[in-house]
């Protein structure tokens, strides 16, 4: 039998989905309710549920935003979004993100039992196509025990954190041998590329650990079946390309260890007041020295760093729905909620709300 997780806050839906007979029938049972997106992400951070039923219109987190935080967290649960007419163009959006079905409010019986059918065969060859490949990666790990290039991997995680411009050269190194030693064969090559990807983004979150406080902890998102082995070493330069752009974009690839200091500063202290005096007691330098260092040896001022910070930090507090404007205005130090708003835009091209709409 599947769990199903009914988030709606509409009393008269929920009393028809409780009061429907045939759940059992179709393999489902009602597990857990919530009334909005963000209470539903916390009943599944307790509970697997296989069957996720949601309204669009929601307080707090709303459906879409709900859906979007699921595909974020790389959650891969079926889903079906209640709608009325007048949601139809959400009801779309949602299906663009992945939704299984879309059912219109008032429910009717029968068409809950032909989406129930229906939702119940395919989690069932979700379910078998997962037994599959779980069996067939049990066998790869233990052939990628004696494959494994172990050098390689040494050599692209300092690379990384030396932003070294030979990190490209390297990766396609690895990734040729890893298909030399498999043939080719693009099943065996995905499974050993994942095992890489994810040992060596494990040690660069070890390396960085305050990056957390700047844009979250996102899970490993593993590279999914494509269709030969060119297609999965792209994916896979991608996924080194995008760590090596965060180690550029916070400067912490410099190699003069004072800035280095400098920049872990900013970050670990990202929701405190920051300003030159901070720094120079952490560095134990002068104040004046600080700002003129940073700015011959990164090319930025210090105050203009800050900001990217906050703002970086900002994009993240904005897409997890955890916070208002005014909120993370107050948790960055800014004492006007205009004034933040003014620089978000200025750093983004968007105002807080536009780049939540286009994160959605």
């Amino acid at each position: 039998m599947y769990r199903v997780l009914i988030v709606d806050d509409d009393i008269a839906t929920l009393y028809m989905l409780k009061r429907f007979k045939n759940w059992g029938q179709y393999g489902f049972f009602i597990a857990g309710e919530a009334c909005d997106g963000k209470e539903a992400l916390q009943k599944l951070a307790e509970t697997r549920y296989e069957l996720i039923i949601t309204d669009i219109k929601m307080p707090g987190m709303d459906g879409i935003e709900f859906i979007q935080e699921l595909r974020a967290q790389n959650l891969d649960i079926c889903v079906i979004l209640l709608s009325t007419h007048s949601d139809f163009q959400f009801a779309k959006q949602g299906i663009r993100f992945g939704v299984f079905e879309y059912m219109t409010k008032p429910l009717e019986e029968s068409a809950l039992s032909d989406i129930l059918t229906r939702a119940k065969r395919f989690i069932d060859a979700k379910k078998e196509q997962e037994e599959r490949i779980n069996n067939l990666e049990k066998v790869y790990e233990e052939d990628n025990k004696a494959y494994y290039p172990g050098e390689h991997e040494k050599l692209i995680i300092l690379q990384i954190i030396n932003a070294d411009t030979e990190l490209e050269n390297t990766a396609n190194e690895a990734f040729a041998e890893i298909c030399t030693l498999y043939d080719y064969d693009a099943a065996k090559v995905r499974v050993l590329a994942n095992t890489l990807l994810f040992n060596i983004r494990t040690k660069i979150d070890e390396r960085f650990p305050w990056l957390a406080k700047i844009e979250g902890t996102a899970a490993f998102s593993h590279i999914k079946e494509l269709t030969g082995t060119e297609a999965i070493r792209l994916e896979f330069m991608a996924r080194l390309g995008e760590m090596l752009e965060k180690v550029r974009k916070y400067q912490l690839n410099h190699p003069d260890s004072i800035i280095r200091k400098i920049c872990q500063c900013v970050i670990d202290n990202i929701e405190k007041e920051i300003n030159l005096e901070v720094i120079a007691n952490e560095v134990h330098i002068s104040r004046d020295y600080v700002g003129k260092l940073f700015k011959q040896k990164v090319e930025c001022n210090f105050n203009d760093y800050v900001t990217k910070i906050k703002m970086e930090h900002a994009k993240y507090l904005i897409v997890s729905g955890d916070y208002k404007n005014y909120e993370i205005s107050e948790k960055l130090g800014y004492k006007k909620t205009d004034y933040f708003s003014q620089l978000f835009k200025n750093y983004t091209g968007l105002t807080p709300m536009e780049y939540k709409k286009s994160n959605i």
